[in-house]
């Protein structure tokens, strides 16, 4: 009977080294491709998630959702509000605590799925990119009427804020280079308007209605230091107002005082309402021909007067407000507007380069 030979098992043998580096590569390759899922992952994350950090590396976008120059500028705002932003109060909750007689002080904001900074950038891309709530809603996978609340709780904290920082600055404060000419100059002022939709009253559209736009319109007055801050802002009035009336009802005129002076245009005829001196340009009166100092009068302060309706073309290139406003927002439009205004001066550079510190 023959026996079957079984070799022994050799306990001392050892992979070769061809072996080892072979599945070391391969262990290393499998391991950079389980680095490229988890980022390729975390992308598709951040895509399928509409919020702020998705723009964090392209100041383009945020410029285009925030009108803020830069995601740094978007930043460096969110730091000067985010100690206060915990004391936000919803109006819709605070009403609703009135209704049941409870202090407002109890109330506390309601819980959504986005961040603080998240509901800002929902704000901000309502007032700059002039996206719809439903379109937000979509965005950002929350219900509409979870918009409406933010963006009212939004508008209503931004206004008190904002608001709450005096923007008027000292004779010294605001004197600039360019207007040497005009040392005393403390303020710039002009009127911009916005469209409305159509009141379905009569005597609304009456005095809303503008000739001039073929549409109803509301009208607001801005005041820049000659350094090229924002440093009045005046609420909405009806088109039928004036522009020498909205400056009286402004209350800008009390601001001012005999050793200041006011540039504005044609339009405004203020000097019987201000104590301090106007410059504006001069009138062809009842002469057939402007004299030439007249010419150069009026040619000096149409240079300067630009920067003015720079600041108000920065305010208008929010889109809520390049398209016609409709009556479903008329009760926050102002704060809306103010806020506006107010934020130009955070989002954006100096206007003139040779103007920045």
């Amino acid at each position: 009977m023959e026996c079957a030979v079984v070799a022994d098992h050799d306990y001392c043998s050892v992979p070769e080294t061809a072996g080892l580096d072979m599945a070391a590569v391969k262990n290393e390759e499998l391991q950079k491709e389980i680095e490229l899922l988890h980022r390729e992952l975390k992308e598709l994350k951040m895509q399928a998630t509409f919020e702020l950090q998705r723009f964090a590396g392209s100041d383009d976008d945020i410029r285009f959702y925030t009108r803020f120059a830069s995601y740094r500028h978007f930043m460096m705002f969110w730091g000067l509000i985010e100690p206060s932003v915990h004391k936000k109060i919803r109006k819709s909750r605070a009403r609703a605590a009135e209704r049941r007689n409870e202090p407002v002080s109890v109330v506390r904001p309601a819980h959504t799925s986005l961040q603080p900074i998240d509901e800002l950038f929902l704000f901000l891309m309502y007032l700059a990119a002039g996206l719809k709530e439903r379109d937000l809603a979509n965005r950002f996978t929350i219900h509409q009427s979870t918009v409406s609340r933010i963006l009212s709780s939004w508008t209503n904290y931004l206004y008190t804020l904002l608001g709450s920082v005096c923007i008027w600055m000292e004779k010294e404060d605001v004197k600039a280079q360019k207007f040497k000419e005009f040392p005393d100059t403390q303020v710039i002022v002009d009127c911009t308007e916005l469209k409305c939709q159509t009141p379905s009253s009569l005597l609304l559209q009456s005095g809303m209605y503008s000739a001039y736009k073929s549409h109803c319109t509301m009208k607001g007055l801005i005041g820049m230091a000659p350094h090229g801050a924002v440093t009045f802002v005046s609420s909405l009035y009806e088109r039928s107002v004036s522009d020498k009336e909205l400056f009286r009802r402004s209350g800008l005129a009390d601001l001012l005082t005999d050793d200041m002076g006011v540039m504005v245009d044609k339009g405004f005829l203020i000097s019987d309402v201000v104590k301090c001196k106007v410059y504006c340009p001069p009138f062809l009166q009842k002469r057939s021909q402007m004299l030439a100092e007249c010419v150069l009068q009026t040619q000096k302060i149409a240079r300067l007067r630009v920067h003015v309706e720079r600041v108000i073309r920065r305010v208008k290139e929010n889109k809520l407000f390049d398209s016609v406003i409709p009556l479903s927002i008329a009760g926050s439009i102002n704060e809306m507007y103010t806020v506006a205004c107010l934020l130009v001066n955070y989002q954006n550079k100096p206007l003139v380069r040779a103007w920045a510190k």
